[in-house]
């Protein structure tokens, strides 16, 4: 009996971020800014959203989501991103849920007054249609338009989500 006594952190796995990274309030980037971890910080996976694509963290005393592309895992001594190793690693899918969750770790920040308009929020779909027979897959268009201008025709830059991360050696106010 005492296992299921014992809290979810527990169970959490550690991971590395890859490089700086935000720490949110929910699983999207429009949450409230928790906390910044710089690259190569450890934090314990709880879990991650369906699809592995946003895990909820600790790290230290801040507690939040961070954007699974920028963590990854030692596994079979390689390191593994968390998005495209979730399955793999064994990771816990779990849900979120605004209420219970800022009730459970942001009561007294200066944004849990604000929680009522979260309440609604519901992760965006990522349910991308089957191709038919003979035509490549197609990517889910985006879920709102990038804040930074994407590289132009021909250019193999890679496209990342936008991260609201200060310029190097400073932090975001709090």
């Amino acid at each position: 009996m005492l296992f299921l006594m014992l809290p979810i952190p527990a169970f959490a796995q550690i991971a590395f971020t890859t490089q700086p990274v935000n720490i949110r309030a929910g699983p999207d980037r429009a949450f409230p800014l928790v906390s910044w971890l710089p690259g190569g910080a450890s934090v314990n996976v709880v879990g991650c959203i369906d699809g592995w694509r946003w895990c909820d963290v600790i790290a230290g005393r801040s507690r939040g989501w961070v954007y699974a592309r920028f963590l990854s895992f030692s596994f079979q001594n390689q390191m593994v991103p968390v998005m495209t190793g979730g399955a793999r690693l064994g990771l816990p899918l779990i849900t979120f849920s605004v209420g219970p969750y800022w009730d459970r770790h942001f009561r007294g920040r200066p944004w849990y007054s604000s929680r009522s308009q979260w309440m609604g929020w519901h992760p965006p779909s990522r349910h991308p249609s089957r191709p038919r027979p003979g035509q490549p897959p197609s990517r889910p268009p985006p879920q709102r338009p990038p804040s930074r201008p994407r590289p132009g025709p021909g250019t193999n830059a890679p496209i990342r989500p936008p991260l609201n991360i200060p310029p190097s050696g400073s932090r975001p106010p709090r």
